[in-house]
């Protein structure tokens, strides 16, 4: 009897190169879309901005949760943040002063921080959702959303419901900060 060879299925080493060959190439795209939104993130001129709603959301939950008041601040939009980069947009700029804006943003802020580090701080909140109750005002290169409503759960209890503090965000080049904290 005679011994038969064993040749190998081209077909089969074929299709499993083109696999391979289109895994990397998605596994190549990802990084790449990865690093351009990486790169914008870095470029951005808000300083301490997040990448996505959520992550903004799941940011100010952490430090809530370690008290952090300086984080909790950061991120919010700045004075100069708000007077150089999204004030010269706004249509409010050509009949109220903008001291007089920023003074009114800044005393509800404070009292909305105080409020939300006296009911949540301490607390371990995970984000549940996000949902934006109204559409987004674009300013030339941002937008605000209003209406805000970010749902929580009390890792510790199971309870769930909608943190109030969350009010107005503020979308710039692809990043998200807190225009405010809202009073609870």
């Amino acid at each position: 009897m005679m011994k038969r060879e064993i040749v190998p299925n081209l077909k089969g080493g074929a299709a499993e190169a083109r696999t391979r060959r289109k895994r990397a190439f998605v596994a190549l795209s990802l990084t790449f879309a990865v690093l351009a939104c990486s790169e914008a993130w870095a470029r951005s001129p808000l300083e301490h901005a997040e990448r996505s709603e959520v992550a903004l959301a799941e940011a100010v939950l952490e430090a809530l949760s370690q008290r952090d008041t300086v984080a909790l601040q950061g991120f919010l939009v700045s004075r100069s943040e708000y007077e150089d980069l999204l004030w010269p947009e706004m249509p409010d700029k050509e009949y109220t002063p903008f001291d007089f804006v920023w003074s009114l943003n800044q005393a509800n802020t404070r009292k909305g921080l105080r409020q939300l580090l006296n009911v949540y701080g301490g607390l371990t909140l995970e984000v549940i959702s996000i949902r934006f109750a109204e559409p987004p005002e674009t300013y030339g290169s941002f937008q605000i959303h209003q209406g805000v409503e970010v749902t929580v759960r009390q890792q510790e209890t199971g309870d769930v419901g909608v943190l109030g503090s969350f009010d107005v965000l503020v979308e710039y080049g692809g990043v998200w900060k807190l225009l405010n904290y809202d009073e609870i």
